[in-house]
């Protein structure tokens, strides 16, 4: 009894130990499932919350899988390392940490984000030539800062020197203004002077006046009783005129023998006739030969030329210059030299371009040879034409160029203005004496005239 109250006593421990193990268990179990509940409810809400920031097939990526190695030196997630590395990079573009790709295409002003790399490649290129125009634009900016420098001291050397002259014209101009006060007040003076003159001058003309009508009164009742004896005379003289030699036989001298064999020949004058060696001589058949053309004025020319080469006291002895072929110098020839004339010194007066070297140029140089010549055969050279005039010479008339423009150098217009009126004066010196019954001569009548070789 006591063995099986042990016993029963042993068992019943044993079913409340089991029993209590078996809550215990049961216990333990429930807080277990509970706790696998609650960690598998948090793996999972793990797993969902992973998936929002990584999702398992963007794991295996190889973008994420080179992220690793860099994470784990780093100390940091992938995700870590990513979200400092995407703030490091905002920062450099944008300058905020914190922006994300569409930040940064909002702020470029896209609706995408752009390709920065090779934006700022392009900005680079762009930087780098503008970076280039820059330094050209300086350099050129440079080069025209020294051309204005430059052009700033010329500028304020020609102002000096503009100021140097403008005061040196000043003080010019204060002595011509001096000057002119003075010359003004001398013509005042000399006004006064020359109106007091003019009027004494009128005063003694109108007395002059008065006395020449008088004289005038007196000589033509002179001239009518001229008139009237005149008239008387050649009534009493008609029949009884006797016609002198005419005014074209220009005879000098007339050939007296000829030597053909040493080409001289003796002419009938000499020392007793002023003659002298070297003078010229036209020689011509007879005196009537040596008429003008009615036509073109121009006295024919001799049969020979020939020059004096001996004087004897009556005679001379001559040289045959030229001669025409088959007319050659005789015995009875007549000379003429229109300078000559033993009884008379004629008295010529020579103007124009003359030709005495015969180069084809007539220059108012080589009038001086005439003029030697014609004063050393005996006759006179005159400046002007008189009533004492026997002949005018005129060579070429002196040419006249085109009149110079104003701007013209004063030399050019000075000697314009001098061949004008050596122009004018020739015109005047001929129609002087076309209208006074003078003998103008040319150079080759001159020369046909006094036997000149040439």
């Amino acid at each position: 009894m006591a063995a099986r109250t042990s016993s029963s006593l042993g068992v019943g421990i044993l079913v409340t130990v089991l029993g209590i193990a078996t809550l215990g268990l049961f216990v333990t179990t429930v807080i277990m499932w509970s706790m696998a509940s609650n960690a598998k409810k948090q793996v999972q809400d793990l797993e969902q919350g992973t998936q929002e920031f990584i999702r398992l097939e963007e794991r295996g990526r190889d973008t994420v899988v080179r992220l690793k190695d860099p994470a784990k030196r780093a100390n940091k997630s992938v995700v870590g390392y990513m979200i400092e590395s995407q703030g490091k990079i905002m920062s450099m573009v944008t300058g905020n940490a914190g922006d994300s790709a569409d930040d940064i295409a909002k702020k470029f002003g896209e609706t995408t984000a752009p390709n920065l790399l090779a934006m700022a490649r392009d900005y680079r290129t762009q930087i780098e030539s503008l970076t280039k125009q820059l330094t050209d634009a300086n350099a050129a900016k440079d080069r025209a800062l020294e051309d204005k420098i430059a052009e700033v001291k010329r500028v304020q050397s020609i102002d000096e020197q503009l100021k140097t002259t403008v005061a040196a014209l000043n003080t010019d101009l204060g002595k011509y203004k001096d000057e002119v006060d003075k010359l003004r007040s001398s013509i005042n003076e000399y006004k006064a002077t020359a109106d007091q003159q003019v009027q004494k001058t009128r005063d003694e003309a109108s007395a002059k006046e008065a006395e020449l009508n008088k004289q005038l009164d007196t000589v033509q009742r002179e001239l009518v009783l001229t008139k009237s004896l005149a008239q008387k005379l050649q009534d009493e003289l008609k029949g009884k005129r006797i016609a002198g030699q005419s005014e074209y036989s220009l005879v000098d001298a007339k050939v007296i023998g000829v030597n053909s064999f040493d080409g001289t020949a003796v002419i009938d004058i000499g020392r007793d006739n002023k003659l002298v060696v070297g003078m010229p001589f036209a020689v011509y058949s007879e005196p009537t030969a040596i008429r003008p053309d009615g036509e073109t004025g121009d006295y024919p020319e001799g049969k020979a030329a020939v020059e004096v080469i001996k004087v004897e006291q009556d005679t001379a002895t001559v040289r045959v210059l030229r001669e025409k072929r088959g007319n050659p110098v005789v015995r009875g020839d007549v000379l003429a030299n229109a300078v000559y004339d033993p009884k008379k010194t004629y008295v010529f007066v020579i103007y124009g371009n003359f030709d005495t070297n015969h180069d084809g140029r007539a220059t108012i140089q080589e009038q001086a040879d005439y003029r030697a010549k014609i004063a050393s055969w005996g006759g006179k050279v005159m400046d002007e034409l008189s009533g004492e005039v026997d002949f005018l010479v005129l060579g070429e008339r002196p040419v006249l160029p085109p009149e110079p423009a104003s701007t013209a150098p004063v030399e050019v217009v000075d000697e314009y203005l001098r061949l004008q009126r050596a122009a004018k004066r020739y015109d005047e010196l001929f129609k002087k004496a076309t209208e006074t019954s003078i003998p103008v001569l040319n150079e080759n009548r001159l020369n046909t005239l006094i036997g000149n070789q040439y």
